[in-house]
């Protein structure tokens, strides 16, 4: 039998035994990273407004023991008056995460398919059987594989006898009927705004709702989310950042129509927060299931061996760690948003200029690396 003695070093040696499994195990995705202050932050983000071409920055920080969000910079040239959490902007492309929220509801729903071919939804007209279109899945438009370019080519755009403006439903179907991708579907990552109106266009349809309604209450609702809507509200535009364009000259906001989808939301940096938790599973709602459904791998970006496609957010492993990510431009605003669902933690960069260069990207990779455990090797 062991002594008393014999025994307490038997148990010291299994408590550091487990604690040594417990690192090892957990390494650099361990939950409770502590939220950076606002001195850490501002060394990221003060050199984009002093030398980057940005008038202002809402940067939200998202931790399993809580959430922050800073202000840098002025929401206006002329008036020194920070962001903050409340303070509006365009998501321009982050939008296409929320129209990847609505895609796996309505899959959960039993509504749609992701192997459902998009002629399925569309008038005959548009796409006939032998319309090499004919076979694009949902998948193939989430996942940006669909064979679409970036945007749709200027003469089938806006022809001479229409003006210039947002995208129409009448615009996109001359495009289908006319368009002839150059690979199979499926088979190549081609980054298509197209793509998205699209497949937000074909959501409306299979649900018989506008976009707007199925984002305001499906996701922002329930997640109280006040201030995210296609169409500010008059509280929201009293509260909106300026945007600026090149030469920080002010430009006008951007304006939707089939594109919303794709671009065309407005957030705050609050609800931004509160979107990115729920996306982790530090809300409860019951959006939760999709949203894991949307960040999760649904396909490999051919020719890269660690990129993946979720619906509408991009993912990479780096270290074997998982990171989602996803970042916009429109006229006058960028965005970025990343989080790593296993460390529960996420950062949310919202800017009302649009340089041409991504250093907000940039800053907001830097500072989710800065929160994650230095063994993990991370670095910019």
């Amino acid at each position: 039998m062991l002594s008393a003695i014999g025994l307490c070093r038997v148990c010291v040696a299994i408590c550091i035994v487990t604690l040594v499994l417990s690192h090892s195990q957990c390494n650099a995705t361990e939950p409770g990273a502590a939220i950076p202050d606002r001195s850490t932050v501002s060394t990221y983000v003060d050199p984009l407004i002093k030398e980057g071409g940005y008038v202002g920055v809402a940067i939200g920080i998202v931790t399993a023991s809580g959430s922050k969000v800073y202000g840098f910079g002025n929401v206006k040239r002329q008036r020194p008056e920070r962001p903050s959490g409340e303070t509006v902007f365009a998501l321009a492309s982050v939008t296409k995460t929320f129209t990847g929220v609505l895609l796996a509801d309505m899959i959960r729903r039993g509504v749609v398919r992701l192997d459902d071919p998009i002629s399925r939804y569309l008038p005959k007209r548009v796409l006939g059987p032998r319309n090499p279109l004919a076979s694009v899945t949902l998948l193939d438009l989430a996942t940006h594989t669909a064979g679409f370019p970036k945007n749709l080519p200027r003469e089938v755009d806006f022809p001479a006898e229409e003006p210039r403006g947002p995208l129409t439903v009448r615009q996109l179907y001359r495009f289908l009927r006319t368009y002839r991708p150059g690979a199979q579907p499926g088979s190549e990552f081609h980054y298509s705004n197209i793509g998205m109106a699209l497949l937000g266009h074909i959501l409306e349809l299979a649900a018989g709702q506008s976009y707007e309604t199925m984002v305001e209450e499906r996701i922002c609702k329930p997640l109280g989310m006040k201030s995210t809507r296609v169409d500010p509200t008059p509280a929201m535009a009293r509260r909106m950042a300026q945007g600026y364009g090149r030469g920080l000259n002010p430009v006008t906001v951007q304006k939707f129509d089939v594109g919303k989808s794709s671009g065309g939301l407005y957030s705050t940096a609050d609800d931004m927060v509160r979107y990115v938790a729920t996306h982790m599973g530090l809300v409860k709602a019951d959006i939760v299931p999709a949203m894991v459904d949307a960040r999760t791998p649904h396909r490999q970006v051919p020719g890269k061996k660690d990129a993946f496609m979720g619906l509408g957010w991009h993912i990479r492993r780096v270290r074997g760690i998982e990171i989602i990510t996803k970042n916009g431009g429109v006229r006058g605003f960028q965005s970025y948003v990343a989080f790593v669902p296993n460390a529960q933690i996420g950062v949310v960069a919202l800017a009302n200029a649009s340089p041409e260069g991504r250093e907000l990207d940039r800053a907001g990779r830097r500072i989710l690396f800065s929160m994650l455990d230095a063994d993990a090797g991370l670095s910019e």
